[in-house]
This record gives structure tokens, C-alpha cells and sequence, in this order.
């Protein structure tokens, strides 16, 4: 009788002139010519086996390399555990020594994820007392906070492990740890960064950090202006607490760096929380502060910033700030009035597309195209952009032609085909020459209740 495992696995037959490898697999049946030629097999390696030249080498062998020792045991695990062995004998009752090793490793071996956000929290708390005793930051210290966030972000990523992080209060901490400025900004933009994950796509999550005035705080730390520390200054710390230069980090964060991160982890975390709840997106679309986030984000000029004399925003935040904005102009909530509010950032992408001078990537210039296009598709107000058809028109129409012109089977037109559809039906939109259309007076005017200003902020959001 042949075991089925011999089918199952590569078979070598080596010979004087070559090696011939033979890889057969298990069939249920097998007809008289396949018989005859698996004993040939047999027979050949066996003549094999008795050849003095022959080499033999066992599966488990590691002599030759000991790092691909795991191989050879994975070999061999399923050569006594894949159910084929004959002399297999019953299964023995587990003894009390298995028993307690398994008990064991049921016991440490598997997380509990509840626990493990507490026990996080506990370690960062900690931490952060640290901080706030000594001012200055080990910078192992620091590495360990950011290990432990991204660790306890990994969790929160399941709903409910989220909904479970609110009830344990972790917002307020999460909160409270971003607004710090004696923590280091790297652990702060880490603490925003665990708000994002925690409120996206997540209701009760949403309404938990609007009811704590999450957006209103997140604002303040984006244009929170950057604080200065000079390391040397004696007032910061006790003589006793005092460490080595090399052991210090600038814990108000002096790398520009490190505060533009923070800075796009802010909008990140503001557009998880305000996305497709109704009465979020209204109020910040009502509040100029809030709006203010995604035109500097986008390097709009306005009367407190100048891109030339502050800086341009780099390209992770402008990548954000778009999808923002798409998300708040192309919302199932949003309105006519919604799109005007923020023709000034639609002007600034408009720019993007017609300039590729000041922001040359590629995913700024697609996120473009996107939200232009769908601008133009759900037709809620297009006046500002055919009002730049001209500008427009010209780049749009010579950058199809030279698309076009790449070979249809090559990869770098694949790589394009999103940009050239997006290019033909934004000519398409505009080739159709509509305006918005008029509507009756007042149609769009916001309801105010009594009291309320104009300018309404998340305190004050309705629930």
C-alpha cells in the first residue's frame, strides 16, 4: 500500500548525467499505467540509494545552514502530524504537566485587549508624571510613549474595543495630553493621532469628543503659535534634576518638522470627528475659525497669515486639508451655501491644477482633479469654476493630449489612467457650459436661534 503523503511532497531521483525532480499529487483514483510508473519510481530510487556517490541528506538537517533550522522543522511537523502515518497511535490523555503549561500560555500567551488598554494608560500616566516633575524627557522615555499610542491606536481600531477606550475616559486624557506643551510634540501629534482612529467611522465615538468640545480644543492646538525653550534655561528644572545634554530632548518641540505634523494630525483628527455627522459639519462649516484650519492648511493668504512670509504648508498637510475639504463641499449635507463659504480654498486648488510650479506631487495635483470633478458633477455651485474655465481649458486640454500619447500597454499609462479620466470629464463638465441656477430668496439662509452668534462654535454645537 502507497501512503498518499508521497505525492504529497517533491521526490528527488538522482542519476549519474542529471537530477530529475518529480512532483506528483493525490488523486482518488489511479488507473494501471500510473501504478506501474510510481513503482518504477520506487525502483529507480532505490538503484539511487545504493549509488556511493549519492549524498543523502535528512529533512531535518541544519549542518549546512543552522538559520533555516525552522524549515527543516516545519518539514518534519508535517511529516508526523499530516494524518497519513500508519503506526499513528490514538490520541493519549493530556497529563497534568501539559495541562499546567497550557493553562499557562492560555493565561500570558493570549492579550486581553481590555486589559491592555488599561494597563497602557496606567504606564503612560507614569510616564507623563515624569515629565511634568523633571520639564525635560529621557529620550528612550519618549520612544517608549510613542510605542505605547501606536500600540493602544492598533486597539482602538475595532469599534468596540473604541467604545470601550470612552468609557474607561480615555478622551479626556488623550485630549489633555495633546494640549500640553511641556510634552514632547511627537508624543502629542501620537495622542492626536489615536483620536483620529478612535472617532473614524464611529458615532457614539463622534458625539462623545463633540460633547467634550474635541474640535474646539484640536483648533486651538493648530494655532497654538510655537513655543520657545532654551535647554540651558536653569528656571526649568531643579539642580538635583538635572541631566546630560545628550540625554535631553527640546520637549517644546523646536523641530519645524515635528510641528507640522502636529499641525496635520490635528486636521486629520478634526475631519474624522466632524465627517458625516450632520450637525458637526454644520457648525464648522458656521464657525470662521474652524474654516480657517483648511485654508491655512491650504496656504490661503489671508489678514493673520502670508505664505511667503510664514511659509508654505508642506505637502502631508496640503493632502489633508484637501480631502477635507472634499469631504465637507461634497458631503451629503452640504449645500450650495457650503461650496460658496469656501470658494476662496476651491480658488487655491484650482490653482493647484493650473500651477504645478509651487506643489510638484502628483497626489495633490489627483486630489485636485477629484474634488473639482465632483464639484462639478453634483452641481450644488459650479460659478466659481467656470468662472476659471479659461484658466483651466488650456492646461487641462494639453495635459490629455500628452497622456494620450503614452503607450496604451505600458505601465506609466496605467499608472496615469486615473488623472486622464479625471482630466476628460472635468473638459466634459465644462464643455456643458451651466451655471447655478437661480434660487428663490432665502432659500439658504441659516436658521439662528435666539442668542446664537453667526459664528458658532463647537461649544455650542447642537447635539
Amino acid at each position: 500500500v502507497i501512503s498518499y503523503s508521497y505525492f504529497a511532497v517533491p521526490r528527488t531521483c538522482h542519476t549519474q548525467s542529471h537530477t530529475q525532480t518529480v512532483y506528483s499529487h493525490k488523486k482518488k483514483y489511479f488507473s494501471e499505467i500510473l501504478v506501474k510508473n510510481i513503482f518504477s519510481i520506487l525502483k529507480t530510487q532505490q538503484h539511487t540509494l545504493n549509488n556511493k556517490h549519492y549524498k543523502q541528506h535528512t529533512p531535518m538537517s541544519s549542518t549546512d545552514n543552522p538559520s533555516w533550522a525552522w524549515l527543516g522543522l516545519l518539514k518534519w511537523s508535517l511529516s508526523y502530524h499530516d494524518g497519513t502515518n500508519p503506526n499513528s497511535t490514538p490520541p493519549e490523555m493530556m497529563s497534568a504537566e501539559k495541562k499546567a503549561f497550557l493553562e499557562e500560555v492560555m493565561k500570558h500567551g493570549i492579550i486581553n485587549e481590555g486589559e491592555r488598554m488599561k494597563e497602557i494608560l496606567e504606564e503612560l500616566t507614569k510616564q507623563l508624571e515624569d515629565v511634568q516633575a523633571h520639564t525635560h524627557t529621557n529620550i528612550d522615555n519618549n520612544i517608549r510613549m510613542i510605542e505605547l499610542l501606536e500600540e493602544l491606536r492598533d486597539i482602538v481600531e475595532q469599534i468596540d474595543y473604541a467604545r470601550a477606550f470612552v468609557s474607561l475616559q480615555g478622551l479626556p486624557f488623550l485630549l489633555g495630553c495633546a494640549s500640553e506643551n511641556l510634552i514632547p510634540v511627537n508624543v502629542r501629534a501620537a495622542c492626536v493621532g489615536v483620536v483620529s482612529t478612535l472617532a473614524q467611522n464611529n458615532p457614539p465615538v463622534q458625539q462623545a469628543l463633540l460633547d467634550l468640545s474635541a474640535v474646539h480644543t484640536l483648533s486651538e492646538i493648530y494655532f497654538a503659535d510655537e513655543p520657545t525653550c532654551d535647554p540651558n534655561d536653569d528656571d526649568n528644572s531643579d539642580d538635583d534634576d538635572k541631566i546630560d545634554d545628550d540625554d535631553k530632548i527640546d520637549v517644546n518641540g523646536g523641530d519645524e518638522e515635528a510641528w507640522w505634523n502636529l499641525k496635520g494630525k490635528n486636521v486629520q483628527a478634526i475631519n474624522a470627528i466632524v465627517r458625516g455627522h450632520k450637525a458637526a459639519e454644520e457648525a464648522f462649516v458656521n464657525d470662521h475659525v474652524c474654516r480657517l484650519i483648511i485654508s491655512r492648511g491650504l496656504g490661503v493668504a489671508d489678514g493673520g497669515y502670508n505664505p511667503s512670509r510664514d511659509g508654505i504648508p508642506p505637502v502631508s498637510l496640503v493632502r489633508r486639508c484637501i480631502f477635507f475639504l472634499r469631504a465637507i463641499v461634497c458631503s451629503d449635507f452640504s449645500s450650495r451655501r457650503t461650496v460658496r463659504v469656501f470658494h476662496n480654498c476651491i480658488d487655491r486648488v484650482i490653482f493647484f491644477v493650473v500651477n504645478k510650479a509651487e506643489y510638484e506631487d502628483e497626489d495633490i495635483r489627483q486630489s485636485a482633479l477629484d474634488l473639482l470633478l465632483e464639484i462639478m458633477t453634483q452641481r450644488k455651485s459650479v460659478d466659481l469654476i467656470m468662472n476659471r474655465k479659461q484658466n483651466l481649458l488650456p492646461v487641462l486640454i494639453a495635459r490629455v493630449a500628452e497622456l494620450r500619447k503614452l503607450d496604451g500597454n505600458s505601465e506609466e499609462r496605467e499608472w496615469y489612467a486615473l488623472e486622464l479620466e479625471c482630466c476628460e470629464g472635468l473638459i466634459q463638465e465644462i464643455a456643458k457650459g451651466r451655471l447655478d441656477e437661480e434660487e428663490n430668496i432665502g432659500e439658504q439662509n441659516v436658521l439662528l436661534l435666539e442668542g446664537r452668534q453667526s459664528e458658532d462654535d463647537f461649544r455650542n454645537a447642537p447635539q
